[in-house]
């Protein structure tokens, strides 16, 4: 075992190696350990160790340093303790073999899936990290990579453009960063970026508190968030200090400093003055050879002239133009732009002291500035995750296992398996799942299609808009119109056909059966990228719920691979693929089998390939914890009535329109279409009849079975999606009917308000005249007075007795088992509807505007 290493690497301008030792120490399978080589810069040799097997040394390789130079000898093999090694061989096959877990994610073509997600990044670093989305490796780390996902669509949905990370420069900042850390000067633009990711952080952690604040049922959801964030220390004068002095372009403002304000205004004075001499010489020049415009030229203001005229303005020739032309300093400049270049190098002073000044003020900030871009970084693929999710339709996977699988292989409490049993007998539930690759395309086929159809749209309204248009011109545009619409309509139409996978939790393997080309492979690529997503922290493409297990690793042979370098058939680089996949495999992996058993001699093939997956079915070191295997083999399909661990299905083929559906049917092995096929096709019907003889009445009595369980498969799925949509539509009624009792209860409040707002005004009207009528007739007339209005009184509230009595005279004092705080009651007393603040028995703590009340529970409505 490698206990320490020490190595050196030197070369030829290194001078402190000179006379620095130089060794590399290793101890392996022998215990008492082995220095092996130790030589100075001025000595012979040193050494480089590599190991074999982990146990053994794989090489000893000498250098020469001869003259001062490092020597490598042309060495291909050396025998070390008895093994005869190749090292440029040996170095090259490492290079070129990978691991059957890193090859499975090029396979399954995962890399592809990652720069999707990484559109949806703003930053440059969220990008590149997203490119290589983290596969945890527990399942922990995985739920809290969802956990960060679902928090990042929740505050995207609660506050809007909150996430958008795309103003922020990360590898301007990280310049900025390590130019102030190495004590130089940050660049104006470096200090706008650092400025407005400081800016950024406080509205982004202004926004968060204000949507916990407003939100506080849904802390729980935004918790992984809110904990991100909370490290970040936010130096406040950082900012103001940058803004105050740089311009958003970078520039240091004229108001930064007097020195560097008078420093400019100095510049453009002398600038002026040069361009006003510059254009009198050119105006005193006339004819061919006049002076045709002032440039710029390393600093110096000079004229543009023909160059065979050049000698007609005495000065300096600076250089040849196009060849036509030349670039001349006049005499009469020199002295200007003397003076203009002294002026600008004392701006170019000015700016660095600026720029200095605010460096100094962010060394000490460097820190918590690096934390801060670390975790803005994170939360920017956080939310990439959470937008490539809601953009392709996909829903929060649940991890689940078998409860087989946790009690013989983990150490897992009661609590956990009660909860897991909870979930239904299913190790693995995707229904209509979509293979998200395939989503992705047909969005993007969608888009493109749509923005041809309405520029088709547009040229046509604008030609049937525009007087004189030829005929031949808007049957043209018509034409293009209808074929946009057709590619729109046709393009609508083919949507990825979604698949359903459902496994219990006593199953290890599956055969998928079906034709060529009919969707098996799609399926299990399908199923691979669902567990990557989960296991990335990605939401899956497919309808909720959705269980599947956490899988410590995806291994995948699919397609067919040859390696000509070591003379390998299609059936051996399967083969050796597959024995990859077993070295590394465990009982709880994804191995997904395409064609398994193929390439080779269909009996020898089909027993090979039944051994595999009996092997993989095992479990432990070796096995999985579920396979998938595509196959054309006929046995595969039988080992599922002699073991409970194998589960058939197969793809749907129509035999009327002799293609195949893409649709997964699950518990049914797939059947022979190929007699049918021909029937269809109208070969002749003594071919048929043979071929029916020589297939033999046992298999055709097979293929009608399977046929008839496929019809009742199909009917069942009807009738599946029928339920499905009628419960839908139920929960919609039922929506609507809360909606609707809402609105009438709403509505009964009003009613009562505006009745009490009724007699209020009423009663204000009739204390004012009951007022004037005792000030001017005396109390016996304005109590007589009193009598009628309390008679109108009574009459307009009876009125609205009547109008609201079908809802106020079933009003009873709720049940406090239901009553709950929050919830709106009415209060008789106030005449007005109030909250539940408290509940304690019969007693009821309420609010009303501003005001608590403690009211008896026999007092509410």
């Amino acid at each position: 075992m490698l206990m320490s290493t020490r190595m050196i690497i030197p070369t030829e301008n290194d001078r402190l190696l000179r006379s620095t030792p130089v060794c590399l120490w290793a101890f392996s399978g022998n215990p008492s350990g082995v220095k092996l080589s130790s030589a100075n810069r001025n000595g012979v040799s040193w050494s480089r160790i590599g190991w074999l097997s982990g146990l053994c040394l794989r090489s000893c390789l000498k250098i020469q340093c001869k003259g001062g130079k490092w020597r490598f000898p042309a060495v291909k093999t050396q025998n070390v303790e008895g093994v005869n090694i190749s090292f440029e061989e040996e170095e090259k096959a490492q290079k070129r073999r990978k691991f059957a877990a890193e090859e499975t994610l090029d396979l399954l073509e995962w890399p592809r899936l990652c720069a999707a997600v990484a559109e949806f990044a703003g930053t440059a670093s969220a990008k590149e990290l997203c490119h290589a989305l983290t596969l945890p490796s527990t399942r922990e780390e995985s739920l809290a990579l969802l956990d960060e996902t679902t928090a990042a669509l929740e505050l995207d949905n609660l506050l809007a453009g909150v996430l958008d990370f795309g103003a922020l420069r990360t590898p301007v900042i990280k310049t900025g960063i390590d130019r102030a850390s190495k004590g130089a000067v940050c660049t104006g633009m470096e200090l706008v970026a650092l400025a407005t990711l400081l800016q950024f952080v406080l509205t982004l952690r202004r926004g968060i508190a204000t949507a916990i604040q407003d939100n506080g049922e849904r802390l729980d959801i935004l918790l992984p968030i809110a904990r991100l964030v909370e490290p970040m220390i936010i130096p406040q004068d950082v900012p103001k200090a940058i803004w105050s002095k740089v311009e958003e372009d970078g520039t240091v403002k004229d108001t930064a400093s007097s020195r560097l304000r008078l420093a400019r205004i100095q510049a453009r004075t002398i600038e002026q003055r040069l361009q006003d001499l510059l254009n009198r010489i050119m105006r005193e020049q006339s004819g061919a050879s006049a002076a045709q415009e002032v440039v710029d030229v390393d600093g110096r203001l000079c004229l543009i002239v023909p160059a065979n005229k050049s000698d007609n303005i005495p000065g300096l020739l600076f250089q040849r133009g196009s060849g036509a032309t030349a670039y001349l300093e006049p005499s009469a400049a020199v002295s200007l732009n003397n003076k203009l270049s002294e002026a600008r190098a004392e701006v170019q002073n000015a700016e660095y002291e600026v720029l200095l000044e605010i460096t100094r003020k962010i060394v000490p900030h460097l820190y918590d500035i690096q934390i801060i871009l670390d975790i803005i970084v994170r939360l920017d693929v956080i939310s990439a995750r959470g937008k490539y999710s809601s953009n392709i339709g996909s829903s929060r996977p649940i991890f689940c296992t078998s409860i087989d699988t946790l009690r013989h292989h983990e150490k897992t409490d009661a609590e956990t398996l009660h909860e897991i049993s909870q979930q239904g007998d299913l190790l693995l539930n995707l229904r209509k799942a979509r293979h998200p690759l395939l989503v992705e395309q047909h969005f993007q086929a969608l888009k493109r299609a749509k923005s041809k159809f309405s520029s088709a749209s547009k040229v046509l309204n604008r030609m049937k808009g525009r007087p004189g248009t030829s005929a031949s011109m808007l049957q043209s545009a018509e034409s293009a119109f209808a074929e946009s619409e057709a590619e729109l309509k046709e393009v609508e139409a083919k949507v990825p056909v979604p698949i359903d996978v459902q496994v219990s939790s006593g199953t290890r393997v599956v055969a998928i059966t079906g034709p060529n080309t009919g969707g098996k492979t799609a399926a299990i690529k399908t199923i691979g990228l669902a567990a990557l997503m989960a296991k990335a922290g990605l939401y899956v493409v497919a309808r909720d719920p959705i269980q599947i297990p956490w899988f410590d690793a995806v291994f995948a042979d699919i397609g067919d691979e040859q390696s000509l370098s070591q003379s390998l058939s299609t059936f051996s680089g399967h083969l050796m693929r597959i024995k990859r996949i077993k070295s590394e495999s465990t009982g709880a992996s994804l191995v997904l089998l395409d064609e398994v058993g193929a390439g080779t001699d269909p009996t020898e093939g089909a027993t090979l390939g039944m051994a595999m997956l009996e092997s993989f079915a095992q479990g432990g070191a070796g096995g999985s914890l579920l396979t998938f295997a595509t196959t054309h083999h006929g046995e595969l399909k039988t080992l599922k009535y002699n073991d409970t661990r194998f589960e058939n299905a197969s793809v749907e083929f129509d035999e009327v329109r002799l293609v195949p559906t893409y649709k997964l049917l699950w518990g049914i092995p797939g059947r022979s279409n190929a007699i049918n096929i021909a029937r269809r096709l109208g070969l002749p019907n003594e071919i048929l009849a043979e071929a029916e003889t020589l297939y033999g009445a046992e298999s055709a009595e097979v293929n009608e079975v399977i046929m008839k369980l496929e019809e009742a498969k199909l009917n069942f799925d009807q009738g599946l999606e029928e339920s499905e949509s009628l419960f839908l539509e139920i929960k919609k009624l039922h929506s609507r009917l809360l909606s609707t009792a809402e609105a009438l209860h709403d509505y009964v409040d009003e009613l009562q308000l505006e009745k009490r707002d009724k007699l209020a005004s009423i009663a204000a009207s009739a204390r004012s005249r009951l007022s004037a009528i005792a000030r001017t007739k005396g109390p016996k007339v304005a109590a007589s007075v009193l009598d009628d209005i309390e008679a109108s009184t009574n009459l307009q509230s009876l009125k609205w007795e009547e109008r609201s009595s079908s809802a106020t005279k079933t009003s009873q004092p709720p049940d406090v088992a239901e009553l709950k705080v929050g919830q709106s009651v009415y209060l008789p007393k106030l005449g007005r509807n109030v909250k539940v603040v408290e509940v304690n028995g019969k007693n009821v703590t309420v609010l009303s505007g501003k005001m608590q009340l403690k009211v008896k529970l026999k007092e509410l409505q």
